[in-house]
């Protein structure tokens, strides 16, 4: 998902992707114009942009569901209750409702309806879940809370979710968040976006990510004017890996093209080295073969860093595969750390298989490092 960031910080908001399965019937945002009964009264729906029914609890009716909560002393049929109406409860009174779950025996049932409710409030108020977020949660929740929210605002409305995000005090969490909207927004507006980090002021550092981000999210979305341009700027402030970081986005998800243009496009030495170090990972965890062919297509240094790096990811996949390209290489393509990688691999998956492989080898390098490896020599 996320090859733009070189830094942790959003990858901990993978966690939060997982959190879709039903719970009880809570189904955010997947009701649509047919609507089943809510358990306490509420006010007649009303269309949402002509596709969606948006249900709210009346005054009335909200005070009757608070009663009978409070009333209900068996937890789990407490907990049933309130969720049969919180869609209704939280598009009402989104903070009553949080502080309501807060409230209740922790659990991670609890944590996950918090969080589903949180994206509902988002949806229809996202710096208010954003404020209730950042007064609420703490440490890795908080982090990859205010990524979710901060993306989504940003898909609305991005400069206003980048300025709230930015008036935060220095933190991890507000730097993740500023990443991850900064990725958001340059993938539906990346003019604006890019237009809005000329003038923020953040630290150098946390510039050069959030620009890494940018250009990333543009490459998703239109990738050939987002590589011209991360080229660019990257020949602007000397970072020829932020170009690289950029085409490797591309390669993400059309690996084939983002080889191609590397191959008929003019670079410098460690434009080119780089970049084609990044792909040569990629075609090693997605196409194998057809990554062979392209780097042969390569020279030089180039070549010698995208071989690294490609044994290095097949390696990681399919050891025994990558072994028997190994010694289809002349002596000393592949660097000793690399080949040690490969054939620790290959032992490790299949010791039988391994052997037979070893004792075909003809003599040379190749097959005096797979010998040290039974042996388990230092350093191999």
């Amino acid at each position: 998902m996320f090859r733009f960031m070189k830094t942790s910080s959003v990858i901990a908001a993978i966690a939060l992707t997982g959190i879709i399965a039903g719970t009880a019937g809570y189904q955010i945002g997947l009701r649509r114009t047919t609507q089943p009964a809510a358990s306490v009264g509420t006010t007649p729906p009303r269309t949402n942009a002509g596709t969606e029914r948006r249900i709210v609890l009346n005054p009335t009716d909200l005070t009757k569901l608070r009663a009978e909560l409070d009333g209900e002393t068996e937890p789990l049929k407490r907990f049933n209750h309130a969720l049969k109406n919180m869609e209704a409860w939280v598009n009402a009174d989104p903070k009553g409702a949080l502080a309501w779950l807060r409230s209740q025996q922790p659990s991670g049932r609890r944590d996950e309806v918090i969080h589903r409710a949180l994206q509902q409030y988002a949806s229809n108020n996202p710096q208010g879940a954003a404020e209730w977020a950042k007064d609420n949660l703490t440490g890795i929740d908080l982090n990859n809370t205010l990524i979710r929210i901060c993306e989504q605002w940003s898909r609305t409305n991005g400069r206003e979710a980048a300025e709230w995000t930015s008036a935060l005090p220095p933190s991890h969490a507000r730097d993740a968040a500023l990443e991850g909207l900064t990725f958001a927004w340059a993938s539906q507006d990346p003019a604006a976006a890019l237009e809005y980090l000329k003038t923020s002021q953040v630290d150098p550092t946390l510039a050069s990510i959030l620009r890494y981000a940018a250009y990333a999210g543009w490459a998703k979305t239109d990738p050939v004017n987002a590589v011209r341009g991360s080229l660019e700027s990257s020949r602007v402030f000397n970072d020829p890996e932020q170009f690289a970081n950029t085409l490797a986005n591309w390669a993400t998800i059309d690996v084939a093209a983002a080889g191609k243009w590397l191959l008929e496009n003019p670079l410098n030495p460690a434009e080119k080295s780089l970049a084609a170090k990044e792909l040569a990972g990629i075609y090693a965890n997605q196409s194998p073969q057809a990554g062979i062919a392209w780097i042969n297509q390569l020279d030089g240094a180039d070549k010698k860093a995208a071989l690294g790096e490609f044994a290095d990811g097949w390696a990681s996949t399919d050891p025994s595969a990558a072994a028997q390209w190994a010694a289809t290489l002349p002596a000393g393509s592949l660097d000793d750390d690399a080949v040690a990688k490969i054939l620790h691999g290959f032992l490790s998956d299949d010791h039988a298989a391994f052997e037979k492989w070893r004792d075909s080898l003809t003599d040379g390098p190749l097959k005096q490092q797979a010998l040290k490896v039974v042996a388990g020599e230092p350093g191999n």
